[in-house]
């Protein structure tokens, strides 16, 4: 079950045989999908949504590192909020094997919030810090 662990919003997963490739290991931009889901998830708990429409914001930029090679395996998807600033946030990735704990890759996402109906980018909110800092507090 997903949920709040250490500062860390962490998603298990179980590696499907969808996610690898013909050597058997998780293919490289399958991680950014990774990196989405727990994201969303976080993101929907976060603010109380529960469609797509709530999802208010547009990817800027998204960036991965890979350690170790990931098979079809049970990982943990961890996310949190890094640097929020007038209008953007980063959220911070790691996948972790659960299986010896160790940090197969790590990500960083930013994104900005964006209201949908007038396409413009819109400032983060001061209820919203607060309820990132009440979260993350370890």
């Amino acid at each position: 079950m997903s949920g709040w662990k250490g500062g860390w919003y962490v998603v298990p997963y179980h590696v499907m045989f969808r996610d690898v490739d013909a050597f058997g290991h998780v293919n490289n931009a399958v991680y950014f999908t990774f990196f989405e889901h727990a994201r969303t998830l976080l993101w929907l708990g976060l603010t109380g949504g529960t469609g797509a429409l709530d999802i208010n914001f547009i990817v800027a930029h998204a960036e991965c590192d890979f350690h170790q090679q990931v098979g079809m395996e049970h990982v943990e998807i961890c996310v949190r909020i890094g640097e929020m600033r007038t209008t953007s946030i980063e959220f911070l990735s790691e996948i972790r094997k659960v299986d010896g704990g160790e940090v197969a890759a790590t990500g960083r996402v930013v994104v900005v919030l964006f209201d949908w109906e007038k396409q413009s980018k819109v400032p983060i909110g001061d209820d919203l810090r607060r309820r990132v800092a009440s979260l993350q507090e370890v």
